[in-house]
């Protein structure tokens, strides 16, 4: 039988806003912790740089705290951690400030990997280890994903979860159709966008020939995406590999809350 496992090269930038914020919504009650995470994540939707947040923080904030199905003394702290997670300041790893809209989208980013993390997985009875961004491996040997002799290896999926015959793993987004859209671009960072969708196509594809059962999601923290737009265009890219066919799953965060 085929072993799975990760490689993890190095640990990512994180941040105390996030991980703060991270620890309280997944320390909700049951109940609370679902209906919470998805109204943060539309809140999220809308506020996509610094001074959104302040034009929501003057004219929406009450109406959205009174929304939460929180007591008054929860709806304060996430608040503070909320205006931490937007107005908070980080560095890089060379001491030069981040611009704080970029920030945010970073921030973003690795809250849906975090939460992601610790309220998964989907099929718990069949998953044994987890891991955070990870590169795949079977039998130990990193896993190499080509596309026309053109090699897109040396990637990974923010969090993965595995057991004997199972993997489930999870590319995770702030807003999964803005990062699509940004494929139809020349340049690098369309390239880069596609050689992704391309990597998360020929991987699932490949794993689901050596285990039982995969599952690989795009998933988007953004609950209000259009997915068929979506898989037109992860079908556009996946087909510069042979096949239009999509071997992996898009998903909301709404989506990954409701399976749970």
């Amino acid at each position: 039988m085929a072993l799975f496992s990760c490689y993890v090269d190095v640990e990512r930038f994180l941040g105390e806003p996030v991980k703060e914020l991270a620890r309280f919504l997944v320390c909700l009650r049951r109940r609370e912790r679902l209906p919470v995470i998805v109204t943060i994540a539309r809140f999220f939707q809308s506020v996509e740089h610094l001074e959104h947040f302040y034009r929501f923080r003057r004219e929406k904030r009450e109406e959205f705290l009174a929304s939460l199905p929180l007591s008054e003394a929860e709806r304060k702290i996430l608040w503070s951690l909320l205006k931490n997670f937007f107005l908070r300041h980080s560095e890089n790893s060379s001491g030069k400030p981040i611009p704080q809209n970029d920030l945010i989208a970073l921030r973003k980013g690795r809250l849906f990997e975090e939460l992601v993390y610790h309220l998964g997985p989907v099929k718990r009875e069949k998953v044994e280890l987890t891991s955070m961004h990870c590169q795949p491996m079977v039998n130990r040997k990193r896993v190499e994903i080509r596309c026309k002799g053109r090699s897109l290896s040396n990637k990974n999926l923010d969090v993965v979860f595995w057991g004997r015959d199972y993997v489930e793993g999870y590319e995770c987004k702030g807003n999964v159709q803005f990062f699509l859209e940004l494929g139809l671009r020349g340049g690098e960072k369309g390239r880069k966008v596609r050689e992704k969708v391309m990597y998360l196509n020929q991987l699932a594809r490949f794993l689901k020939f050596v285990f039982k059962e995969v599952h690989i999601y795009l998933a988007s923290f953004a609950p209000d995406v259009d997915l068929d737009r979506c898989r037109e265009l992860s079908l556009r890219y996946v087909s510069e590999c042979g096949r239009r066919e999509l071997h992996f799953e898009l998903i909301t965060i709404e989506d990954f809350v409701n399976y749970l």
